[in-house]
């Protein structure tokens, strides 16, 4: 009976742990948590968890910035393209291991609306402005283009805000380009697009930005309280765009500078979601061997 009873016992309280951990949220935060995160729809994807007590989250323009902080291991969270992590963690030059993917197909080449754009065919022969160079856009477009035979000769620019003055003014008939920059041509240049959607042409999933996590960190409780606050607060953007923008715009002058009304209707093109790293390893993996990446060790994913 003794031991009916401890085993009772035993069993409510892993049930009362595992609950707890389960509802656990930003505001249980005690320990000090630093985020770092690229400007763009990863920022957008934690942006409204700014001003948590104990959160500090801040953005970087650009690869760049991610990849120092990749290499310097001075943040307990990175946010930062896959395909940089997963380089520079097989290459011994980061230590951060891959917890979840949060963006997704975030990957187009538009034209003006009296350009021809219909199908990647249409690209053949023709000139493309791209941007980031080596980085997931450059090399999901030009996997796109061999795989469909197309033959395109390609220019590069640092960023894709870069990009945006040479299709508006005509010398570029088609740029690479993503959300919410192709939004923001529409609304505030009122420019009518013609928009592919590159994902269209590869089976597997594109995932482009990744949440590596500091194993050095000794607040690793902490930072799961984080990463599920970060799940729960993509579901809430996904499931309340508006609500999410209009308190969003208030976060930063980044937001702000976008505006509602561009964050409203730029962020259900963004593929934004939540997806564990490790529970989807195969997917991970099959993603890395299309883009002809090394595949890390198993200890990469978190």
């Amino acid at each position: 009976m003794k031991k009916i009873k401890f085993l009772l016992l035993l069993f409510l309280a892993l049930m009362l742990v595992g609950c707890q951990k389960q509802t656990s949220d930003i505001s249980d935060l005690e320990e000090e948590i630093s985020i770092t995160v690229p400007q763009g729809t990863p920022f957008i994807a934690v942006g409204n968890l700014m001003g948590s007590n104990n959160l500090t989250i801040e953005p970087v323009s650009g690869a760049a910035g991610v990849k120092t902080a990749l290499i310097e291991g001075k943040s307990d969270i990175v946010i930062a393209p896959l395909n940089l992590g997963a380089q520079l963690y097989s290459k011994g030059n980061s230590k951060y291991e891959l917890s979840a993917v949060i963006g997704f197909g975030n990957t187009y080449v538009i034209s003006k609306k009296n350009i021809q754009l219909s199908s990647i065919q249409d690209l053949n022969g023709k000139k493309i402005l791209a941007y980031s160079q080596g980085g997931t856009p450059d090399i999901v477009l030009q996997y796109v283009l061999n795989q469909n035979n197309v033959s395109a000769e390609i220019e590069y620019m640092g960023s894709v805000s870069e990009v945006v003055p040479f299709l508006i003014q005509g010398t570029y008939d088609y740029v690479l380009a993503a959300e919410p920059v192709i939004t923001n041509i529409k609304e505030n240049k009122k420019v009518e697009l013609n928009i592919l959607n590159l994902q269209d042409y590869i089976d597997e999933k594109i995932m482009q930005a990744g949440i590596f996590v500091n194993p050095a960190s000794e607040k690793q409780e902490s930072i799961d309280i984080v990463l599920n606050s970060i799940e729960k607060n993509i579901k809430n953007m996904n499931e309340n765009v508006e609500e999410y923008a209009k308190e969003l715009i208030n976060k930063h002058v980044y937001f702000s500078d976008l505006t509602e009304n561009i964050l409203v209707k730029s962020i259900p093109n963004s593929n934004l979601g939540y997806m564990n790293a490790l529970e989807n390893k195969a997917e991970v993996e099959k993603y890395l061997n299309m883009i002809n990446y090394e595949l890390p060790k198993e200890e990469f994913y978190r």
